[in-house]
């Protein structure tokens, strides 16, 4: 009787937490380790992966199958407070889905105070097959997470609060936006409401939300949804958004310029958005947003069909650039573009609207995300429907990955037989998240990769004007 207390199931849940995570010191140690002033550098260089990879120094993969079985991970984000703990949202099981209802089409309606509490692995009745799934991990443990959060839709796309470390937020399939807090329980404490207005006008979105950024220095939020739609939030206010304006018939990804808060938007056609941030700031209680949108006329040499993702330079350019369009000149004004016309593509509005390279995957497979390294200037890495992780630096070569043309398998016995769903740099750029399924594989850079050697941003600049890509400052 006393086995099956909840007094005692409490217990037995944080004190094998607590072993596991002292099992796991050596594998956090590996994971965070620090090359600067590292003595052994060279030893480690000597052990490399079983794959024979020599780009990266370990590898691990973090899954919980009891949870994520049958479902695939939809977003992926870094702790800006811990650099021990990542989050990943996932979507419905497969296994859930009934016949003649819209898959994940239900709003969330309950809200905590929950009365189990997050950090517990044992789930209620039905919460296995809950259609929204978030899952916080410990890189200390490996094959269970640190909390575990549920919600009544398809969670599409996740965040860190950017201040609150207790507090995660969801984008989900229903078109609301969500709030979970660790100290109360599984369920959100927030919502966005779904209500019209007496126009007929919905407040918060209607539609998937497929994207979505925290902007003004952690202040603000931007969602993205399938319709179009673009909302601005105040994070003191995620019931109703402050602006809305809406940006064509769809929306597929979406990213911001943390130097201008320059937000770029790409779509289902392979049209792509810049919309410049306006001098107001956030908090306008839903007024009419001023801010200026266009649309890059790349004519014949943009995307084929949907944009997958966008990536905008986060690691500050050397030397102070000039605005123009809305985007830095130089460097710092770059983007990257990734689409399922197996292409990736490199970005510089402030000098044109048509992209200045276009590569090609060697194995004619669709681009799926493709990240800016936060601490290289010119690294950047690549995901693929084939399952593998792409590394490219324009310093040394703008024409051929340093991972060569078969790339780095991240799943090398074959594992879950499908390609990279996302890829997530660490913000000191020496860790990369790439998402598999419901598999999170944390790979470890070498030092080699992730070193930079002199200046290579300008290296990189040189490359783009040398080839008349770029006009010389």
């Amino acid at each position: 009787k006393e086995l099956s207390s909840e007094a005692f199931s409490s217990f037995l849940n944080s004190t094998s937490k607590k072993v596991e995570r002292v099992l796991g010191s050596d594998l956090l140690a590996d994971l965070l380790v620090d090359y600067d002033g590292d003595a052994d550098g060279a030893k480690r260089a000597s052990t490399k992966v079983s794959d024979g990879s020599k780009f990266l120094s370990s590898r691990h993969i973090y899954e919980c199958p009891k949870w994520t079985a049958t479902r695939d991970i939809t977003d992926m984000d870094w702790s800006p407070l811990h650099r021990e703990l990542m989050l990943c949202g996932y979507h419905m099981p497969t296994t859930s889905s009934s016949l003649g209802q819209p898959v994940g089409s239900s709003a969330v309606k309950v809200l905590s105070p929950d009365d189990t509490p997050s950090d517990s692995l044992a789930p209620r009745s039905g919460e296995l097959l809950s259609d929204g799934l978030a899952l916080v991990w410990n890189l200390a443990m490996p094959n269970r997470p640190e909390h575990i959060f549920t919600c009544g839709s398809p969670v599409t796309t996740t965040r860190f609060h950017p201040t609150e470390s207790a507090l995660v937020i969801g984008g989900c399939q229903s078109g609301q936006v969500v709030v979970w807090d660790v100290r109360a329980g599984r369920m959100p404490v927030q919502k966005s409401i779904l209500t019209t207005t007496a126009s007929g006008n919905s407040k918060g979105h209607t539609h998937p939300i497929c994207a979505m950024e925290v902007t003004e220095g952690g202040a603000g939020l931007v969602t993205g949804a399938t319709d179009g739609r673009v909302n601005f939030w105040s994070l003191s206010n995620l019931r109703d958004p402050a602006e809305s304006l809406q940006i064509g018939d769809s929306l597929s990804c979406l990213a911001v310029s943390p130097e201008s808060e320059t937000l770029i938007c790409g779509d289902d056609v392979g049209s792509i958005y810049a919309i410049q941030s306006s001098n107001s700031s956030i908090g306008g209680g839903g007024q009419r947003s001023r801010r200026q949108v266009r649309k890059l006329d790349g004519g014949t040499e943009c995307h084929y069909g949907m944009v997958t993702s966008l990536a905008t330079k986060t690691l500050k350019a050397a030397a102070r650039a000039g605005l123009s369009k809305g985007f830095l000149r130089g460097s710092g004004g770059l983007f990257l573009s990734s689409g399922v016309d197996w292409t990736i593509k490199m970005w510089a509005p402030a000098y044109t609207d048509k992209p200045l390279l276009s590569l090609m995957s060697h194995s004619y497979d669709y681009m799926s995300d493709v990240q800016w390294s936060p601490a290289h200037p010119s690294l950047m890495a690549t995901a693929s429907s084939n399952g593998t992780v792409g590394l490219w630096n324009f310093a040394l070569s703008v024409e051929e990955p340093i991972t060569g043309s078969d790339g780095i398998v991240v799943e090398p016995d074959g594992g879950s037989g499908r390609g990279l769903n996302k890829l997530k740099w660490s913000s000191d750029g020496r860790r990369m998240l790439a998402a598999s399924a419901d598999r999170v594989h944390v790979l470890v850079l070498a030092e080699d990769v992730v070193r930079q050697k002199g200046d290579e941003d300008t290296k990189m600049m040189n490359h783009l004007t040398s080839r008349g890509l770029l006009d010389r400052e």
